[in-house]
């Protein structure tokens, strides 16, 4: 069970700030860390493997507080993707965790969120999280195991064992059941969960991946375009948390059709020339604040050039 937390303000004072990341776990993290972190870490360090958790925002400053001081301090970087939030998201992200990097998306939605945090991540490995505590930053462990172990993707699944939802209704339940039965008959794919963003992967995943929607579709679109790729893809089991404050913006018809038009449409497009010609091509633009370092605000450098490719109008705010 979890535990509830003071209010944004009193935490992000009380909360001692973590140090920059070092490009791997140092060895005093490894130290630091404790069973199942510290095997992942030193795993990580070994494969000289650094992780990104990428964390789209819309309005969350009253939960940011449960979400940041719950990411494993093996996790390199940590990437927020702010949708234009009238609260103070922002501040309360900065004031708990000054490492952190903000990033303000160039349009709107979840699925261009995502596509915005993955083109301004550095990590070799990407983890996809949500920032109203439904998915649990502890958890991240579990899923980059599979990875070191050789897959590509790994999901989050709430129906496998020692997996489960305290948010997920009986009409999306069953509504996620019969998209995942047309998913799997269409793709040959026998994954056990489908409308979950609980997932995390290689970098090297993001060209087959070309997030270029919006919506709360976008699961489904990676996870499409991931199968017709052919990469090795692992399900692990994960529990999805009720909504700790605010309400979802969730529409589970208007979504869900969307859902179900990404499946035969992502099944049945023809390969993109375009992204054969430029595997870049996906990348958002997007506007970056000056990142902080021991407190002071310095100008974040971005190169004009991604180790992956060109990097499309990113500026500093």
């Amino acid at each position: 069970m979890r535990q509830q937390v003071q209010g944004p303000v009193q935490l992000a004072i009380a909360y001692s700030a973590p140090t920059l990341a070092e490009p791997t776990p140092s060895e005093t993290t490894l130290a630091t860390l404790e069973g199942e972190d510290a095997e992942t870490a030193r795993r990580l360090h070994s494969a000289g493997a650094r992780i990104s958790a990428v964390i789209p925002t819309l309005n969350e400053a009253a939960n940011l507080p449960h979400v940041l001081v719950r990411i494993p301090a093996y996790v390199d970087e940590v990437v927020l993707v702010d949708g234009h939030s009238i609260d103070n998201t922002i501040e309360v992200a900065r004031a708990i965790r000054p490492d952190i990097r903000v990033v303000i998306q160039d349009s709107h939605g979840k699925g261009n969120a995502l596509a915005c945090g993955f083109a301004a991540s550095d990590g070799d490995i990407i983890v996809m999280l949500d920032a109203d505590g439904s998915t649990d930053p502890a958890e991240i462990g579990r899923f980059v195991a599979p990875l070191l172990d050789g897959h590509d993707f790994v999901k989050g699944s709430r129906f496998l064992q020692g997996g489960g939802s305290e948010d997920i209704t009986g009409m999306r339940s069953l509504g996620n059941h019969a998209l995942l039965g047309i998913m799997n008959l269409l793709y040959g794919t026998r994954y056990s969960d489908l409308c979950y963003g609980y997932n995390a992967f290689w970098r090297r995943c993001l060209p087959h991946m070309s997030v270029d929607c919006n919506g709360f579709e976008v699961e489904t679109l990676i996870t499409a375009r991931v199968a017709r790729a052919g990469l090795s893809v692992a399900e692990v089991p994960s529990i999805e948390y009720a909504r700790l404050h605010g309400v979802s913006n969730l529409k589970a018809v208007p979504d869900g059709i969307k859902v179900l038009r990404t499946i035969f449409g992502e099944r049945f497009r023809r390969s993109s020339t375009k992204r054969r010609r430029d595997p870049n091509a996906w990348r958002p633009t997007f506007d970056e604040f000056p990142r902080q370092t021991n407190g002071a605000d310095v100008l974040a450098a971005r190169t004009s050039e991604h180790r992956a490719g060109a990097r499309h109008g990113v500026k500093a705010v």
